[in-house]
């Protein structure tokens, strides 16, 4: 196998070489590009056989396994993680390197049994109301799991927006307290920029370890018909700024030895809300429509909350699949990266993720394919980065960017492939929004010059934005400062459900953004840009 893969390389760059006096490197690489060469791997990629690629899995380590086969096809080498082999027969060591960067991930859900109590005084009695677990509350616990007792406090919806002063936690007291918050944001209820509102729901949870909150209840108003709360989707299984399907309450992460504080967190129905506040004066329904204005609670209010947790953990090997083409300038990189996993098997339904992200693997693999055609080695090194993890919190990226196979200070810019496989609608078949760092703003000229040169029948709608919206793995880079360019098309109804299947993409989408970003690789990589 090994003398086919080598054999092919010498084949491909003698033939790259021999007809570089006749064409140009470009075209060179864009004639490596084809639908029916992006077909066949999405194809298997999105096959029932990977099993929908759910991060640690069996078909999640077949799909590294022939990700990794295809960079050694086109000469890519490997960039991973190093091993020592030893010589038998020589007794000799040998450090060789892998195509696979490999890690633990922390594995944690909720224990079997929940509980929360609220314990109210009532003209003089003190009473202890015991709440139902997946009926009045269902935990997403932290790790490790705790007992807290505390008094509680209500702060509407624990939000603090700087530029427009608006601050649920302004002259309000929560250190060692329980707090009552309402789901989402002011407003988001009748907000449709959905990327804007999870951005900002995910950053409540900081604002309340700031302020050294003991534990947290969160309200969600939709569910007012005072039955009981039906559990929610459980987002903790999706990207940050993603909603899917109801997944298993488990919680990965990479491990340390951070001692971070501990802040169990419990959705609760609206009927176990207003019991607990009980006798406050807060309304939650009449605090929502009041435009968030602040409400006292009234003197004499003494009620607390008592929530224990428990927690089932293990560890999950998981991998990157990283390859390298080293250039003429070792000290310059720029890493070209997609997420290779899915969301698996659940309840019964198989989730292929063909756009997500199969088409956005296959994208970073045909250009290292279309960089090996042009038969050059580049001016700067090249990353071709597949990573693990992004469904469970962009956990692949982020490892590597506390991780680097390369020094991270040379590292130019990220550019991320994720879902560039449908239109934006049935009707806007050419269009793309091409999301990029201020930083790089020479980056529209590049393309818009290409997209001319080539004919690329594509119309981009330019970002330039140190804040894009989505929660995608570029975010990694851009949390450590360095610049990011990705290319993203449609967004469809499919996403995240069993029918993100291969029949329902958009090839020439694809190839289009397949071209255009190995157009603006080649330029990046042989410029002084």
């Amino acid at each position: 196998m090994n003398k086919f893969i080598l054999i092919s390389f010498i084949l491909t760059t003698f033939i790259a070489t021999t007809l570089s006096g006749q064409t140009s490197e470009k075209d060179l690489g864009l004639n490596a590009i084809s639908i029916d060469a992006l077909k066949a791997q999405t194809g298997f990629l999105a096959s029932d056989w990977t099993e929908g690629r759910e991060t640690g899995s069996r078909g999640e380590y077949l799909s590294a396994d022939y990700i990794a086969s295809m960079l050694q096809l086109y000469g890519v080498q490997p960039g991973g993680d190093y091993i020592v082999k030893k010589d038998r027969s020589t007794g000799k060591t040998e450090r060789t390197r892998t195509y696979f960067q490999n890690f633990n991930l922390l594995s944690t859900s909720p224990g079997a049994e929940q509980k929360l109590s609220a314990i109210i005084n009532e003209d003089g009695v003190k009473k202890t109301i015991k709440f139902e677990q997946n009926t009045d509350f269902i935990v997403r616990t932290a790790y490790p799991g705790c007992d807290v007792e505390a008094p509680v406090v209500f702060v509407g919806y624990g939000y603090i927006d700087e530029k427009s002063g608006y601050n649920d936690y302004k002259d309000i007291d929560v250190k060692g307290k329980v707090i009552i918050r309402l789901s989402g944001i002011p407003g988001s209820s009748n907000s449709e920029n959905i990327y804007a509102i999870s951005r900002a729901s995910s950053q409540k949870n900081t604002y309340a370890a700031e302020r050294g909150v003991a534990a947290i209840l969160e309200v969600d108003l939709s569910n007012t018909d005072g039955s009981g709360w039906v559990p929610q989707p459980d987002f903790l299984n999706t990207s940050p700024s993603e909603s899917g399907p109801v997944r298993q309450r488990i919680r990965y992460s990479i491990p340390d030895n951070k001692t971070g504080q501990i802040i169990p967190q419990a959705k609760i129905s609206l009927k176990a809300a207003n019991i607990i506040l009980r006798g406050s004066g807060i309304d939650l329904l009449k605090y929502a429509d009041n435009k968030y204005a602040s409400l006292n609670i009234k003197k004499g209010f003494a009620s607390k909350v008592s929530i224990n947790t428990s927690v089932t953990s293990s560890f999950t090997k998981v991998r990157n699949v990283i390859g390298i083409v080293e250039g003429k300038n070792k000290d310059e990189v720029i890493v070209i990266g997609a997420h290779y996993d899915h969301l698996g098997i659940y309840d019964g339904y198989l989730y292929n993720g063909a756009d997500d992200n199969a088409s956005g693997t296959v994208g970073v693999m045909t250009i290292a394919r279309a960089i090996a055609a042009t038969g050059k080695q580049p001016e700067k090194t090249i990353v071709f980065a597949l990573w693990t993890g992004e469904e469970k919190g962009l956990l692949g990226s982020r490892y590597f960017a506390d991780n680097p196979t390369v020094p991270l200070e040379s590292i130019r810019i990220n550019l991320n492939f994720d879902m560039i496989s449908r239109y934006i609608s049935e009707t806007e078949t050419n269009k793309v929004t091409m999301m990029y760092s201020p930083a790089c703003h020479e980056l529209k000229e590049m393309t818009i010059k290409n997209i001319k040169e080539y004919n690329i029948d594509l119309e981009p709608v330019f970002l330039n934005t140190d804040n894009p919206p989505g929660g995608t793995d570029h975010r990694s880079f851009i949390d450590k400062g360095i610049p990011y360019l990705r290319f993203k098309p449609g967004h469809r109804e499919e996403y995240h459900t069993p029918y993100d299947e291969i029949s329902t993409l958009d090839w020439d989408i694809m190839e289009k953004i397949v071209r255009l970003s190995f157009l603006n690789v080649w330029d990046m990589a042989g410029s002084e840009w």
